[in-house]
């Protein structure tokens, strides 16, 4: 196997273990159809901010509030 399949390996090895974690967390769950939902609802709200795209990124940090200032007063 070169390099190339090696890591698609990888991925799909990492993606079975997480797949596998997410299955115990529903199975174990008290109510697990509240937990599979709560589990949808997580890949919708991650979906949802991949889609949204990041923020402006900055090398220092800046208050981004309207009320910039009022604790020095």
């Amino acid at each position: 196997v070169d390099r190339t399949h090696h890591r698609y390996i990888i991925k799909a090895m990492e993606m079975g273990c997480a797949a596998v974690m997410a299955n115990t967390a529903i199975a174990t769950a008290g109510d697990i159809r509240v937990m599979a939902r709560a589990f949808g609802k997580a890949v919708e709200a991650g979906r949802d901010a991949y889609l949204a795209k990041l923020g402006r990124v900055q090398n220092r940090a800046s208050a981004s509030s309207p009320l910039t200032g009022f604790l020095g007063q």
